[in-house]
Parts: C-alpha cells; structure tokens; sequence
C-alpha cells in the first residue's frame, strides 16, 4: 500500500477552486475599482479645461478659450481606446459629436451657443465617470 498513489481528497479540490474563484474576483473588483478611479481622473481634468475655456470666453478671450477646448478634445483622442473599449459607444460618440459642437461654436465666436454647449460637454463628461462608480445605483 505504500506505493500507491495518494489522491486530494474532495475537500482539498474545493478549496482550491474556492481561492482561484476568490483570485479571480479580487482581480475583477481591483480592475473596476482602478476604471473608476481612472474615469474620474481623466474626465475630471477635461471639465477643468473646458471650465477655464468658459471663464476665457467670458474675458473676451476666444482664442484662449479656443486652445484649452482643443486641449481637452486632444486629451478625449489620446484615450480614444480606452474610452471605446471600457464605456458605451453611444455615450462615446454623443461626447465626441458635442466636441465637434463646441469648436463650431468658438470658431464663431457665438456665446450663448457656445455656453451652452460647453455646459452639456461638461455635464456629459460628468455622467460618464459617475456610471463608473461603484454605487448601488449603477450595480441595481
């Protein structure tokens, strides 16, 4: 009997897939965890840009104004990947559609237009790092 083979018992199996099931989600949670973080870090910089941008057109000051809203454009084309592959397009390609807006908007130097508009990209940016976070309202 010695030299037979010793086998796991049932029990040793389980625990196994206990801890590779507990691996797997303590590595899904720290990847949604870091996505949130990650979220409201890049769309926070974009609404300080674009704030800056609106105090700009309110001085006059539309070139300037112009240069930061291109800025936080060229920050969103930067993480154009990420943006695509971690958030809904639609509310991807509403973003882009109201970037596009806003430089009309500068180029013509139209202020009502352009508050606007700059208040909607703010607020869509808003959104988009808040469904990020973990809350009971975005899980339920």
């Amino acid at each position: 009997l010695s030299g037979a083979p010793v086998r796991a018992g049932r029990g040793e199996k389980s625990m196994k897939r206990l801890w590779a099931a507990a691996a797997i989600l303590a590595v899904l949670l720290g990847g949604t965890l870091w996505n949130a973080w990650y979220a409201e870090r890049l769309t926070g910089g974009m609404i300080q840009q674009l704030k800056q941008a609106q105090e700009r057109t309110a001085q006059g000051d539309w070139e300037g104004a112009a240069e930061l809203s291109e800025q936080a454009f060229q920050s969103w084309q930067d993480h154009e990947a990420y943006l695509h592959i971690l958030m809904r397009h639609s509310d991807t390609d509403e973003i882009l559609s109201s970037f596009r807006a806003l430089e009309q908007y500068l180029a013509l130097e139209e202020t009502d237009q352009y508050t606007a508009a700059n208040a909607e990209l703010m607020t869509q940016l808003e959104l988009l790092a808040e469904m990020e976070q973990p809350s009971l309202v975005n899980i339920f």
